[in-house]
């Protein structure tokens, strides 16, 4: 029996967490310095959206499925203000685009292969029950 199942959605996910994490981080970085804002300006930009990616895969780390649903939530909510931004106007085609790529798309597909993962662990743990 491999006992090997729902490894590759795993780490593919935490690949994708990993990348999601840098980049947030160093964007967040990057943008605080620029403005020049004080502390709470750093604050904010650090831990919108880097932090909140961040504490999903903590929990994700700890309970997978809870922490893959954390994302795949994340990913929804990011989407719904993208799309509705770009309702109301607010954004281009091309700018809705780029949000849905590097805002919503990485976690809801980290969360979907963490679930996907999770399920696929628990059908090969009930199948060696029944053996």
């Amino acid at each position: 029996m491999n006992k090997s199942r729902g490894v590759l959605p795993r780490r593919m996910a935490w690949t994708l967490i990993v990348i999601a994490i840098v980049f947030w981080l160093w964007f967040g970085i990057g943008s605080a310095y620029v403005e020049k804002g004080g502390a709470f300006n750093w604050l904010m930009h650090i831990l919108v959206p880097g932090g909140v990616f961040i504490l999903s895969a903590l929990a994700a780390w700890r309970w997978e499925r809870i922490g893959g649903g954390l994302l795949l939530l994340e990913g929804i909510v990011a989407l719904g203000f993208i799309v509705r931004a770009f309702l109301l106007g607010r954004l281009t085609a091309s700018s809705m685009m780029l949000m849905c790529l590097t805002l919503a798309l990485p976690p809801l597909t980290a969360g979907t292969l963490l679930l996907l993962g999770w399920q696929q662990s628990q059908g090969h743990q009930t199948s060696e029950g029944r053996e």
